[in-house]
């Protein structure tokens, strides 16, 4: 996916451009909504080792579909006194921000755009998170930043607490948002987004394709090693990346514990991160200036 710095910068544009004068909280907000539920996989990884991993990557694969993007953008937009134009910047944004995601390439990875109706990833493959139109993103995020910093305005007059039915309509969509992806868990499986049921499958692994988007690769006594998002360290074979370091690969499991690499795709610096932990500071101050400024 594009760093938050790059949704920024596209984001903001495209929303501005479309509807006058949109309000630029609103805006910054659509561009993580998609991202919430992978900011929380992270936390919940960092704090809570008992919780399987597999279980815990379905979750956000599902919740971060476009369906209930639409049902947190009904929650948080109850809390402006303008909720329908609020909730088109953040039911705009999250769409906007999804296909943006589709762009890059990501084996093994991409956006569900249409779950739980269509479990199929939506990836056109443009290019890589490395390659220069990523670059050009974070640029042109960082300069609509400095520009919405010095020149946009920025207020909080807009936000309230719901009433009314707003007040029901918040409660219930939030409801909606955190427990609704549960029973979607097992068909998101059955169709092995991101390969979750052939990483289950031990014992039937032996065979089947499989893809790892930006695993870490290391150099173990007995030779390469893959380590995947879910704890496990594969050993490998094949057309073997040069040099330890984060790759995304595609491959074959010759056994359980071994996977035969056909193509690799080396991943290199943190830029993507950094301009990401940016872009998310940028959002925060931004908001934080506006509940200052409330009323």
């Amino acid at each position: 996916m594009p760093n938050t710095l790059g949704h920024i910068g596209v984001q903001t544009l495209i929303s501005r451009g479309l509807l006058r004068d949109a309000d630029v909280k609103w805006v910054w907000l659509a561009c993580i909504i998609p991202d919430l539920p992978w900011i929380g996989q992270r936390i919940v990884r960092a704090f809570s080792a008992g919780v399987d991993p597999i279980d815990l990557r379905l979750y956000a694969v599902v919740q971060s579909s476009l369906v209930f993007c639409l049902l947190l953008s009904m929650a948080l937009a109850a809390f402006s006194r303008a909720w329908l134009r609020s909730f088109a910047l953040l039911a705009g944004g999250s769409l906007l921000h999804l296909l943006l995601d589709a762009l890059q390439t990501k084996w093994a990875n991409g956006v569900v755009l249409f779950a739980p109706l269509n479990w199929e990833l939506l990836n056109f493959g443009l290019f890589w998170p490395e390659d220069w139109p990523s670059g050009a993103l974070t640029l042109l995020g960082l300069a609509v930043a400095g520009f919405a910093v010095f020149r946009l305005p920025m207020s909080g007059a807009d936000l309230r607490w719901p009433r009314g039915a707003g007040a029901l309509l918040a409660p219930v969509a939030l409801v909606a948002y955190l427990a609704g992806p549960l029973p979607f868990l097992a068909a998101a499986e059955r169709a092995d987004v991101h390969f979750t049921q052939t990483l289950r499958q031990v014992e039937t692994r032996a065979g089947r394709q499989v893809e790892v988007d930006r695993g870490r690769v290391s150099a173990e006594a007995d030779g390469l090693h893959l380590q995947l998002w879910t704890g496990e360290s594969l050993g490998l074979e094949g057309n073997l990346p040069d040099e330890p370091g984060r790759f995304s690969v595609r491959g074959l499991f010759a056994d359980p514990g071994t996977v035969v690499i056909g193509a690799s795709h080396a991943h290199h610096g943190g830029l993507r991160d950094y301009a990401s932990y940016v872009g998310l500071v940028l959002i925060l101050g931004w908001w934080l200036r506006c509940l200052w400024r409330r009323g």
